[in-house]
């Protein structure tokens, strides 16, 4: 009988033994980042994510637009990523192996179409003829796309130019290009050189076009540590709860990260909507496991636009954009945080935590 228990015991510590080693630690965690005005800035300045993982070599990579990202993650380059909802359509729609599961941040003016002054650009329709540019597959080339549609203006009828934030910024200021929907900080450099604002992102939101920025990890990274996953989340979500209730502080880390002025950097947060991780969880947003929100909506659209313009092949059905999202890590995050007063069951709503 002794015999029995002794033998029981040992297999019941060898099992137990195994679920703990059953996820390993990860050597290293690679974020690409989108060069934003956003809370990851935060999150990277205070080093959150190295306090949730000690012991990993944290690496953050600056990834210049959505395209860049979707290449990052095609050649998986990154465990955690950003994506606007264009390319996050283009990736649900290519099967590229990741999940979004975080609120990353809501685009206002931030982005916005910036004309030259000198060349009496009032209209869309006066953009016939000129030189515009965007980084194809971002938020802001589907809503250049989507504005000229509405306007009755063809593409074909400017010469629509493919660059990087960065580049778009060089380019305007050698005077090589009339327009450009691209996003800050080089947007403000547009501005300043001879610059006008004609459409925000913002503006759009309000005709039915809203843009977001949403958080995605490697279906990979995620099945061998689903727990990281976990600390990913904790930790941006208290970037954006430190930008919330820090916006001094938060002006001076995106002023130091992005060498602008003060002045700017308080603009930029402005334009930038950021959004509490509970109320991420709530039908505007990414919903719940039980029940998907909007998000799954501005996809489908997004897609739809995008099949229709012919740069995608065809439109997934819903149940595929649904299974993109994936609200389960950020549910279990956010009850451990006080959101539910026990750990949040999948598909349920937590209570909201104070903010």
């Amino acid at each position: 009988m002794m015999k029995r228990l002794i033998a029981t015991l040992a297999v019941t510590t060898l099992a137990l033994t195994a679920a703990v080693r059953a996820e390993d630690k990860p050597a290293k965690v690679t974020v690409g980042y989108l060069n934003l005005v956003n809370a990851q800035l935060v999150t990277k300045h205070l080093g959150l994510l190295a306090k949730e993982m000690p012991g990993v070599d944290i690496k953050y990579v600056k990834i210049g637009g959505g395209g860049d990202m979707l290449r990052a993650i095609a050649g998986n380059d990154v465990d955690f990523g950003g994506l606007g909802n264009p390319p996050t359509a283009i990736g649900a729609t290519r099967a590229l192996p990741i999940k979004g599961i975080l609120v990353i941040n809501m685009l206002d003016y931030v982005e916005s179409l910036v004309v030259r002054t000198d060349k009496n650009i009032t209209s869309l329709k006066d953009l016939k003829g000129k030189t515009v540019a965007a980084p194809f597959g971002s938020t802001t080339h589907y809503l250049l796309l989507q504005a000229l549609k509405d306007e009755g203006v063809d593409p074909a009828s400017m010469k629509i130019l493919d660059l990087a934030p960065s580049d778009i910024a060089a380019a305007w200021l050698r005077g090589d290009i009339d327009a450009a929907w691209f996003w800050e900080p080089n947007l403000g450099k547009a501005v300043k050189n001879g610059g006008k604002i004609l459409v925000t992102s913002g503006e759009m939101a309000k005709r039915g076009y809203p843009t977001w920025d949403i958080g995605v990890v490697m279906n990979a990274f995620a099945e061998k540590y689903p727990s990281y996953v976990d600390k990913f989340i904790k930790a941006e979500c208290e970037g954006i709860d430190f930008w919330l209730k820090n916006p001094e502080k938060t002006a001076e880390i995106i002023a130091e990260e992005l060498s602008l002025p003060i002045e700017d950097a308080q603009r930029m947060m402005k334009g930038t909507g950021m959004v509490p991780c509970n109320k991420q969880l709530t039908e505007e947003y990414l919903g719940t496991s039980a029940k998907k929100g909007k998000f799954v909506d501005t996809l489908i659209s997004t897609a739809d636009f995008l099949v229709k313009q012919e740069r995608l092949p065809k439109l997934l059905p819903r149940a595929d954009f649904e299974a993109f999202i994936q609200p389960a890590y950020l549910e279990k995050v956010i009850g451990r945080l006080g959101g539910c007063r026990r750990a949040c069951p999948a598909g349920t709503l937590p209570i909201p935590a104070s903010t």
